[in-house]
């Protein structure tokens, strides 16, 4: 057990709950005990944070882990040249050791950032799962299901299957949740979706999905089907079982009313979107209806850089000049949308997104001699929640805790080592590139 005190603590909890001067007591995995410092007596080791601001981790709703081997590769291109020239040729040459090593480089870089829990979607998903429990993360593992082999596999769904087996129950354990995640409308069969729905419901999975990224699949799904993507994943029955949809742009009043009806979750990816220009996400007809909306950061093949919280303040930004309106998405709503409704869009807001007692001692810990987070003035809510998402940045972030252990304390990494994750997956990326043919190109 052990007390951090001397430091101000954002609990984003329902009431936006926060104290100047508090203190967080930590019993094992869980939060014992938070509150001001007058009143919540230290127990066990008192660890002095010199003023820091301390706030949940941060939740990242949508990325892929094996992509950053592909980061800065075939920047500045359309989107079906960046995938046929690049994103896919590099894929052909993947492996489950090079998968490990870019997983454990997202990871180095998802510590880094503060994030302290991400949904991912990908194959090789058991070589994906160990390196995920290895960096002491929290991981919602999407085992990806295409109708086409991928470069694992033949049978994309059995390879799902035996994932979902070999990892469903330990996540205690593990910090590792399994989830099932369909690629896309346009890459999955109706057939191969109902089969995906039906292990949801068996084992209680979540599924995490792309939906409606670009106009081109619309129409393309249309042409097939006469239906938009969204209408016809319902008439599939998919939405019968949770869904976290990655993207959500082009979505028209019947899409939005299927998923306000239908409770679907949306990942909103605002530096993805606008460097593929795929377009930009409703987000005030989202809010509107009530759809639970989070935010990712996409792979970073196509972000380059894993920093959720300088993504929070480009999406925010965004939606406000695309909109024409400076009221809209306020700095609470965005500091919400990264810790508390992260965990709703998992499933895990009983465990995760607050700093409650009971609640798994998931923290991150801000720099206090940050030029950009001074001044900081404590003792106002509005001046907290603003200087998290107009100031801070990734490397504001000094220590991150996930169960209730220092993953990363004072900027030194813990739980794995740093020097050689580093190693490995630039190894990795420098076999990809080569066995790609895009070194030459890279050269001219």
């Amino acid at each position: 057990m052990f007390s951090l005190t001397n430091c101000t603590v954002l609990t984003m909890d329902d009431q936006d709950r926060f104290y100047p001067d508090g203190r967080v007591v930590v019993d094992g995995s869980r939060i014992a005990a938070v509150g001001p410092a007058a009143s919540v007596p230290a127990a066990g080791e008192v660890v002095d944070l010199h003023g820091a601001l301390v706030m949940p981790g941060l939740i990242n709703t949508h990325t892929h882990s094996h992509s950053s081997l592909f980061k800065n590769q075939a920047d500045d291109l359309r989107l079906m040249d960046w995938l046929k020239k690049a994103m896919w040729p590099m894929e052909e040459h993947l492996s489950a050791e090079r998968a490990y090593a870019a997983t454990m480089l997202s990871c180095l870089e998802y510590l880094r950032c503060g994030i302290t829990t991400y949904a991912d979607q990908f194959y090789y998903a058991d070589t994906v799962a160990r390196a995920a429990s290895r960096s002491g993360l929290r991981s919602f593992l999407a085992a990806t299901v295409f109708t086409k082999p991928s470069p694992e596999t033949a049978d994309t769904f059995e390879a799902a299957v035996r994932f979902v087996q070999n990892w469903s129950g330990r996540s205690g354990q593990t910090r590792v949740y399994p989830c099932i995640g369909p690629h896309a409308p346009y890459s999955v069969s109706a057939g191969l979706f109902r089969r995906v729905t039906e292990l949801s419901r068996e084992y209680g999975l979540l599924i995490h999905t792309h939906i409606s990224e670009t106009r081109e699949e619309n129409e393309q799904l249309r042409a097939e089907t006469g239906l938009s993507p969204t209408r016809w994943l319902e008439s599939l029955g998919v939405f019968e079982r949770p869904v976290l949809a990655a993207h959500s742009i082009h979505l028209d009043a019947a899409d939005f009313g299927v998923y306000e009806r239908c409770g679907v979750r949306v990942a909103y990816n605002p530096v993805s979107n606008m460097k593929l220009a795929s377009g930009i996400m409703d987000y005030p007809e989202m809010r509107r209806r009530g759809i639970p909306v989070s935010l990712g950061t996409d792979g970073a093949q196509s972000n380059n850089s894993m920093d959720l919280l300088r993504d929070l303040r480009t999406g925010a930004l965004l939606q406000k000049v695309v909109h024409g309106d400076a009221t809209l998405f306020s700095a609470r709503e965005a500091v919400h949308m990264v810790t508390s409704e992260g965990a709703r869009a998992l499933g895990m807001e009983r465990d995760l997104g607050t700093l409650c007692p009971g609640k798994l001692a998931d923290l991150i810990v801000f720099d206090p001699a940050s030029p950009r987070l001074t001044p900081l003035h404590r003792s106002s809510l509005d001046n907290l929640y603003a200087a998290v998402t107009y100031s801070a940045c990734g490397p504001d972030v000094a220590s991150v805790m996930v169960d209730g252990r220092w993953l990363m304390r004072d900027r030194r990494i813990l739980a794995f080592d740093e020097a050689e994750v580093l190693l490995e997956g630039q190894r990795a990326s420098e076999y990809l590139v080569e066995h790609a043919g895009l070194r030459k190109t890279n050269e001219n």
